[in-house]
């Protein structure tokens, strides 16, 4: 297997395991000894801890080469910002009850998102 394949392969094991856990955060909860009561708990569990497994794995995979290192840098902060804010809208619609500090982090998530993805977008050659 290439060197592109098995960093492709490792991207998608971790965004795998980050699904698992935006879809399991009561699972997360529990190993974290941190039982959760309220549905703005629940969706920061799915958002802290899946969400930035998604944007790692995604990251991961979508990496072409750690030079420059700003392109890097910029990259993971835009996948993980990405991750978390998927993650946080997930639990938006599946948990419910999001309260005024979660639409916050959420609209954080995608300006940060964003302009990381406007960077690299006028960067995209080196």
């Amino acid at each position: 297997m290439s060197t592109r394949g098995a960093q492709l392969l490792a991207g998608v094991a971790i965004v795998a395991l980050g699904v698992w856990m935006v879809a399991s955060p009561l699972v997360v909860a529990e190993a974290l000894g941190r039982p959760s009561r309220a549905a703005s708990q629940v969706i920061n569990l799915r958002a802290s801890w899946g969400g930035t497994l998604l944007g790692i794995g995604a990251f991961v995979a979508w990496l072409p080469a750690l030079r420059p290192w700003r392109r890097s840098l910029v990259g993971l902060l835009g996948w993980v910002m990405a991750g978390i804010g998927v993650a946080r809208a997930v639990g938006f619609v599946v948990d419910g009850g999001p309260d005024t500090l979660q639409w916050v982090w959420l609209v954080a998530e995608v300006v940060i998102a964003a302009g990381c993805a406007a960077f690299l977008w006028r960067h995209r050659g080196g």
